[in-house]
């Protein structure tokens, strides 16, 4: 059976029913192809699979990641010969996953940025620096590559350079288009100012790794200081590398679209239920077009909320709200409900506060405590500096609703922090929770 057809051109004008029809039709050949090829899947939908359409999903079982790291390579459904690429996830939250994909499945990446990249405005005559890896089994810098070439573009893979190296590209080589994370956007900034150059040849940025988005939509603290700093329009993406797809802003700002021939989305309570729209809940996909490891009902651990209607732009695709943290992530602190997210963009909120790093940690009774560790220029003793501390605490006690434990160091031991954890980009947040009983 062939998986990957001709693509849908543009999928944005298309009406919620024909949605449905195309739909129902992928997820029935998903689901044949997985119980012919895949051996994960072939036992798990024994005898379940039948005409299933998109209204009777909720009547198959849902993918969990840890039972995919006990048999990751029972996912293939190709032969090794077939196997064109392997990435891995950022094994934030355990042991990596491993996704192959085949010749195929690498057009279907570059095919979902080609299009995103179309909605963002970019063609033939864009310029584009890539600033993030594109090596170590990132899926994302590939995936960005391979669908500006689709499209046409320049392209300026300068990778994970450090700050002055990006800048000495952009001033020399004037790209209009930058791929960054929102925080390194801002390291470039200050770096830029240091140097004394003015770099203004960039006109929009895509950011990656970090939400610039609250759930109004409207851009929180890092992306207005992204946008501040740069004086670009910013689009935010969000991507997920077990299902090779991305959901990206339109130029309308008002939610993250999916591709409805690539990818079914579900927003799920903790019991497994579907959410009513604007509810939150732990995003699940489905993946479409995939040859290598198509994925079913894939409860990613990432708490977002589907949006309803259709979107500014008048597109009826499927679309989500910003992801407001991970599943695994969330902390009971005191009795209040808190993401990590919501720590680090109330603290940029408070001028002065130039970067920061969270610690989550078990209490003697297990309960969750923070610490937060500030980048603040100056010493510490100083009112100036105390000064901002009593900002933060007052940002974080009315934005996130309680005050956890605040030390400072100097930006750039706050940046070592970050780099601390050995991944493939900073990382703002540390769990160690039931490892230890205190700091």
């Amino acid at each position: 059976m062939k998986v990957i057809e001709n693509y849908i051109e543009d999928t944005r004008n298309l009406e919620d029913a024909t949605i449905k029809e195309m739909q129902d039709g992928l997820l029935r050949e998903t689901l044949a192809y997985v119980s012919e090829r895949s051996p994960y899947y072939r036992e798990r939908l024994r005898g379940i699979v039948g005409r299933c359409g998109v209204d009777d999903i909720g009547l198959l079982p849902v993918t969990r990641r840890d039972e995919l790291q006990e048999d990751n390579w029972g996912l293939l459904c190709v032969d090794r010969k077939n196997i064109a690429e392997v990435v891995a996830t950022t094994g934030t939250t355990g042991n990596p996953l491993f996704i192959a994909l085949t010749a195929g499945d690498m057009e279907r990446l570059a095919e979902n940025e080609r299009r995103w990249f179309s909605v963002m405005g970019l063609g033939a005559e864009s310029l584009v620096q890539i600033a993030v890896t594109m090596d170590n089994l990132f899926v994302a810098g590939m995936a960005y590559y391979k669908g500006l070439e689709a499209l046409g573009a320049g392209i300026i893979r300068s990778g994970a350079s450090n700050a002055k190296r990006q800048l000495e590209l952009i001033v020399r080589l004037k790209p209009d288009v930058i791929i960054a994370v929102p925080s390194f956007m801002l390291k470039l900034s200050r770096e830029a100012e240091k140097l004394g150059l003015k770099p203004g040849s960039l006109k929009k940025a895509l950011l990656i790794g970090e939400t610039i988005r609250g759930a109004d939509m409207v851009s929180n603290q890092l992306g207005r200081l992204v946008e501040e700093a740069w004086n670009i329009e910013c689009f935010s993406t969000y991507g997920i590398t077990e299902a090779s797809v991305a959901f990206t802003e339109c130029a309308s700002h008002a939610g993250f679209h999916s591709h409805p021939d690539l990818v079914f989305t579900e927003v799920l309570d903790d019991e497994g239920m579907a959410v009513p729209d604007g509810d939150i809940g732990e995003l699940v996909v489905t993946t479409f077009k995939v040859e290598a490891m198509p994925l079913i009902r894939y409860a990613t651990g990432d708490v977002c909320f589907k949006l309803e209607g259709p979107c500014d732009c008048g597109s009826a695709m499927p679309r989500i709200g910003p992801v407001i943290g991970r599943k695994a992530q969330k902390l009971k602190v005191k009795g209040t409900t808190v993401y990590p997210g919501a720590i680090e963009n109330a603290l940029l909120k408070v001028a002065g506060v130039v970067n920061c790093h969270i610690t989550a940690y078990s209490g003697e009774a297990g309960t969750d405590l923070v610490r937060v560790v500030v980048g603040v220029d100056g010493d510490v003793s100083s009112p100036g500096v105390q000064a901002i501390l009593q900002d933060a605490r007052s940002s974080l006690k009315a934005s996130a609703r309680f005050t956890p434990v605040l030390e400072v160091l100097t930006p750039q031991e706050v940046e070592r922090l970050l780099c601390s954890a050995g991944g493939r980009k900073n990382s703002v947040f540390k769990d160690i929770r039931e490892r230890v009983k205190s700091l």
